[in-house]
């Protein structure tokens, strides 16, 4: 199956971390998504966080927007897989 986000990468558990890091909870980060027009849920992103559910470049490119992250720290390969 093709992901369009790589598995190993573990970007759900950033995208986790990185919202932890900014106080939001998944329904926080949702309803900061949705008024700059991502239509993601809470369930979406609980499933995004535990590795089931990809995310289109789209939704990356709006979550970077609102955890004011960048690109290379969610796509940055984990130490162990180096």
């Amino acid at each position: 199956m093709n992901r369009s986000t790589p598995k190993k990468r573990n970007i759900g558990q950033k995208v986790k971390y990185y919202r932890m890091e900014s106080g939001l909870s998944q329904k926080d980060l949702a309803a900061r998504l949705q008024t700059i027009n991502c239509d993601m849920t809470s369930e979406m992103i609980w499933k995004v966080e535990n590795g089931r559910r990809s995310l289109s470049v789209f939704e990356i490119d709006k979550l970077v927007e609102v955890l004011k992250v960048d690109y290379n720290a969610l796509f940055a390969q984990d130490k162990e897989d180096q």
